[in-house]
């Protein structure tokens, strides 16, 4: 038969108040270790924002597109976005046929449905499907040619394009089909006025029925001139704004972050100075 031997197990025990003393003493004794650290991080950091610091003006241009969704002009202007960012200004003036010096300035590009950028506005005005395109620059002096640009790489889209081939196409057949019956009802209306029976009350009636489609198909006919008129994919309804003040850096932002990376960098600076003495220590003792 077989004995089983149990030997005690021991545990490490924490002693908390030990643990909150020792950390209590760190902080007394590395306080301004600590606060001379984080001074330092903030002066550094709101020197850095006045000198550093360069003036982006910020305008956004409300617009609709006939052919394309809010999301797949989000992911039109991403990929603008994208090569502002990686300063890849040969393919932005492939793209928007903006110059070198003109698009080196944009900064950033954000487009988002109009409902979403006015979001305090009331529902029922929110239901609009414009799009807002927000755009950051250092120079709000060619805001116009920008416009102009980025409304041209819109409308070069090979979805863009054929779009508008089949939207043109399919008005020009709506016209010529209203305007066939528009002439045959002319035609139609010339024969019953015509007739010897034009005092009958039934004549007379389907005589004013002919005029009223007639006027009908007039005012159709009117929408889709109007429509052949405007091809363009992209409607502007309000550019860029030409604002004279750039947008300023929050200097409280500044202060905060500033302050929170101090903290962080002095109380790793005291833990590395305690860190060396202990290892000292320890180095002293076993010599």
């Amino acid at each position: 038969m077989q004995t089983t031997n149990s030997q005690p197990q021991t545990y490490e025990e924490i002693d908390l108040v030990e643990l909150v003393l020792k950390i209590y003493k760190f902080f007394k004794k590395r306080i301004l270790l600590i606060l001379l650290v984080t001074l330092v991080c903030v002066g550094i950091g709101v020197l850095g924002s006045f000198v550093v610091f360069q003036p982006r003006y910020q305008t956004t241009m409300i617009f609709q597109s006939r052919s394309m969704t809010a999301s797949e002009v989000v992911g039109v202007v991403g990929t603008l976005n994208n090569l502002a960012r990686e300063e890849n200004y040969e393919e932005m003036q492939k793209l928007t046929g903006l110059p070198r010096e003109i698009s080196k300035y944009i900064v950033k590009l954000e487009a988002a449905p109009n409902r979403e950028i006015q979001k305090n506005i009331e529902k029922d005005i929110r239901r609009d499907s414009t799009l807002a395109l927000t755009i950051e620059t250092l120079d709000n002096e060619n805001l116009d040619k920008i416009q102009q640009g980025l409304v041209s790489y819109f409308e070069s889209l090979p979805y863009v394009q054929k779009h508008k081939q089949i939207f043109k196409e399919g008005n020009e057949r709506v016209l010529a089909q209203i305007q066939q019956e528009i002439k045959h009802l002319d035609s139609l209306k010339k024969i019953v006025e015509s007739s010897i029976f034009i005092k009958n009350s039934f004549i007379l009636n389907t005589s004013g029925d002919i005029s009223k489609k007639i006027i009908e198909l007039r005012e159709k006919e009117n929408e889709v001139r109007k429509e052949l008129a405007f091809p363009d994919d992209i409607k502007v309804i309000k550019g860029f704004t030409r604002y004279q003040k750039p947008r300023k850096f929050s200097i409280r932002d500044t202060l905060w972050v500033s302050a929170f990376v101090g903290l962080i960098l002095g109380i790793l600076c005291g833990l590395i100075i305690e860190l060396n003495k202990l290892i000292r220590k320890r180095e002293q003792g076993t010599a």
